[in-house]
């Protein structure tokens, strides 16, 4: 994470902090407010575990892709770019690589939005990113 011109709490901090004040009392608000309360801490977690990721995540899919491309191609575009090759039948005669390496992706992003639904094969421990 960019380190930031504030002092503590940092980002990570301030979403764990209200995400543990919302877990605190959705046991205690009204039935019909208690779902949107549940959303929010689970949106909370997301944006915490994204806030920790390491920035290295990005910058190493982006050069998967580009490598798996043979060229180098612009972060907004990596993924549409991508799958646009494979549905074109392009990287038929490298089905492996390509399953791979959107694999790879999967479990980044899931480890982000869902780490406990991955596989143990997939979890890494600490920061919940898998990365190879």
């Amino acid at each position: 994470m960019t380190a930031m011109s504030q002092d503590l709490p940092d980002l990570p901090d301030i979403l764990r902090t209200v995400r543990e004040y919302l877990e605190g009392i959705a046991g205690a608000v009204p039935e019909h407010e208690r779902y949107h309360a549940l959303c929010c801490i689970h949106l909370l977690s997301i944006a915490e575990r994204e806030a920790l990721a390491p920035a290295s995540i990005e910058a190493a899919e982006l050069k998967s892709i580009s490598e798996f491309l043979g060229e180098p191609v612009a972060a907004e575009r990596a993924f549409g770019t991508l799958a646009e090759t494979i549905r074109s039948g392009r990287t038929d005669a490298r089905w492996d690589a390509a399953f791979d390496l959107v694999m790879q992706q999967v479990v980044n992003k899931v480890s982000v939005t869902k780490p406990e639904h991955l596989a143990l094969v997939h979890r890494r421990s600490g920061d919940g990113i898998h990365q190879d």
